[in-house]
């Protein structure tokens, strides 16, 4: 991880300011008082068709303050910096007033300890996103279009580029005081093809943590030709067959089963909440021998990646799965304290004016030992390859979910026979992790998106190609 290190300077935090609020608190009977600001400097631009319709440059700034008494949290969020050091005391209040309607046996809120860091780092960008130009990042959504549009079944494509700058900086009565800084960047393509009552839609996207260069050193073009290639395919694709058969997922889809129906049942606070299919099974055979799942917000080309969490704790690989056994959960410095873990910087907040969550990173599973997809496809007789999302549904009690896939192929004899339209996918967590049964070696990060909890933060994803013995599709 690389990194540049130099004192905290507390640009948009007043450290004196915030010091004198912290003796206050606690003389008052505050056990942690925290201040946290964050600040985005973004762009966004789409190209629908040829024609710019949106170009929104922005800045947000927010902070918010967290008071911890009683056991429980008052907090307080604001756009106006200088006004936060004056709502102390009524924040402390907040939290006390809270504590006293804690509804019986729910347990008070403890902290786990970390270490204490004052520093300033700084992932710097190569290709500082604020450079750039509105020109710079039209022609790189042309480029895209360009691509994507050259076939007369073509109906229309949508482009679209985001990137920010973001800076956090957290006080704390503790003695944290810290300051990050990194930028991220993503383009995205939605080509749509008819062909006379048939229509068919295909998305591409592309970006990670890490300035403009994330996205203009790749391959643009490939991004539209992808889209339109897919698109057209799904205009003469059969209907999919339904019953249970061999399932065979891209990274993509992958990454989003990893995300979905497995990330989130391992986040501690909904396993405090009792919404996790995996309450209570620390340390037990969970799924196949085959299975690892690493959650790394260090992953620098992800998306999803952090150097520090909102709570001022490093960032570090968390692995959830080692050989099919459940390893670890993610979590925050509360669930830490409430489960007597070890905290590993799950904490992340949308902004400058939320509370942090336990929230994923870039969550992957790792290869296996099969050459490749044609290695994996070799020894199905009948069953279905497919690839990439429409979205879908979770359910992380019962652990149970569905997913669309964007595309999928029919596999016969061990062959790619036909593109497949319509299919979806469903099952309960556990039993498809045992019943993975073969993973590509390479494997990796293979798409940036967002995941909405309540909140919404950028996430990575990925893994091999995962062949899975038996799915239910339909």
């Amino acid at each position: 991880m690389v990194m540049d290190v130099t004192p905290s300077t507390g640009r948009w935090l007043d450290a004196e300011r915030a010091s004198s609020m912290f003796d206050r608190l606690t003389g008052l009977g505050a056990t942690y008082v925290e201040l946290r600001a964050m600040s985005c400097d973004s762009n966004t631009v789409r190209l629908r068709d040829g024609s710019m319709d949106a170009a929104v440059p922005a800045q947000e700034v927010g902070v918010t303050l967290r008071v911890l008494a009683d056991g429980a949290w008052g907090v307080h969020s604001t756009t106006d910096l200088s006004s936060v050091y004056a709502q102390g005391e009524d924040t402390l209040r907040v939290a006390r007033g809270v504590a006293a309607r804690r509804p019986t046996g729910e347990p008070m809120v403890e902290l786990a300890e970390v270490p204490i860091v004052t520093d300033e780092v700084v992932w710097a960008p190569k290709g500082d996103v604020r450079d750039l130009g509105l020109d710079e990042r039209l022609d790189a959504m042309r480029a895209v279009e360009q691509e994507g549009k050259d076939d007369p079944n073509i109906a229309s494509v949508v482009t679209g580029w985001s990137d920010e700058h973001l800076r956090t900086e957290v006080l704390t009565s503790e003695g944290m005081d810290r300051a990050w800084s990194l930028q991220r960047a993503l383009l995205h393509c939605t080509v749509t093809a008819r062909e006379g009552d048939r229509v068919a839609s295909y998305r591409t996207r592309h970006g990670g943590e890490g300035g403009a260069a994330s996205i203009l050193q790749h391959d643009l073009g490939e991004l539209g030709r992808r889209g339109k290639e897919a698109a057209l395919r799904q205009l003469t694709a059969s209907a999919a067959p339904s019953g249970r058969f061999p399932l065979i997922a891209d990274p993509d889809l992958t990454g989003v089963y990893i995300h979905e129906a497995l990330g989130h049942p391992c986040e501690a606070d909904l396993v405090a909440a009792g919404d996790s299919c995996l309450e209570g099974r620390l340390g037990q055979k969970i799924g196949s021998d085959i299975v690892t799942v690493v959650d790394d917000p260090t992953l620098r080309s992800g998306y999803g990646a952090y150097p520090i969490d909102d709570e001022g704790v490093n960032a570090r690989e968390k692995v959830l799965i080692r050989n099919g056994v459940l390893t670890e959960y993610l979590n925050h410095r509360e669930t830490a304290g409430r489960f007597d873990l070890d905290p590993n910087a799950g904490a992340r907040a949308q902004d400058g004016l939320h509370h942090p969550l336990v929230r994923m990173s870039n969550t992957v599973i790792q290869g296996g030992s099969h050459r490749d997809l044609d290695d994996l496809v070799d020894d199905v007789e009948y069953g279905v390859y497919a690839c990439g999302t429409r979205g879908g549904q979770v359910d992380t009690g019962r652990g149970s979910f569905q997913f669309a896939a964007q595309e999928a192929w029919l596999i016969e004899g061990g062959e790619l026979t036909q593109p497949l339209r319509d299919v979806s996918v469903s099952g309960m967590t556990l039993e498809i992790l045992n019943d993975v049964d073969g993973l590509a070696r390479e494997g990796g990060l293979a798409s940036p998106g967002f995941c909405g909890k309540g909140q919404t933060v950028p996430v990575g994803d990925g893994g091999p190609f995962m062949r899975i013995s038996t799915a239910l599709v339909g």
